[in-house]
């Protein structure tokens, strides 16, 4: 009877490898003394990207009206760190973008996607060069980020796609 041994698998040598980048999520939002003193202890603990939530509520309070100076605010003082990269998560519908009639929710897609693509596309325009990923929506799986509805792949493609293409059509 014949015995069938594996074949060796390589192991590449640690010269080889690359070592992953690690991040660190943050709230950079309001306060910049406290910005400031993150970003510092961020790069002291050798982090290499900060995640950031920029809700499209906070921007665009009103259809086609942008406020931009906290995210300003933001990627300006993450882009004064040498070696840090800006992650920055889209999501927290305006209120005005849901379907009318229906009370405010926390989270949920907007009644018309194209409304989001064109934050997406508003927002890489404004900060190209300068945001290095975007996560889109948080937690797309669970129904308390879903509009407290069942998570729905298919529209949660639909909400990628439209974002996709307003991010890639500003560059």
């Amino acid at each position: 009877q014949a015995t069938i041994v594996p074949a060796p698998v390589p192991i590449p040598s640690p010269t080889h490898l690359k070592s992953p980048e690690y991040g660190l999520q943050a709230f950079l939002w309001w306060k910049p003394e406290i910005t400031k003193r993150d970003l510092t202890l961020i790069q002291q603990m050798g982090f290499t990207w900060v995640k950031q939530n920029i809700a499209w509520r906070d921007i665009e309070e009103a259809k086609g009206q942008y406020s931009w100076s906290l995210a300003d605010d933001v990627v300006r003082r993450v882009g004064r760190r040498a070696g840090l990269k800006l992650l920055v998560r889209l999501d927290r519908q305006p209120f005005w973008s849901q379907a009318a009639n229906t009370d405010p929710l926390e989270n949920t897609p907007p009644a018309n996607l194209n409304g989001f693509g064109s934050f997406c596309h508003a927002i890489a325009d404004r900060f190209k060069g300068q945001i290095a990923a975007y996560e889109v929506w948080n937690e797309p799986n669970l129904a308390r980020e879903w509009g407290n509805q069942p998570p729905d792949p298919k529209k949660y493609v639909d909400v990628l796609k439209v974002c996709y293409l307003g991010i890639k059509s500003a560059y």
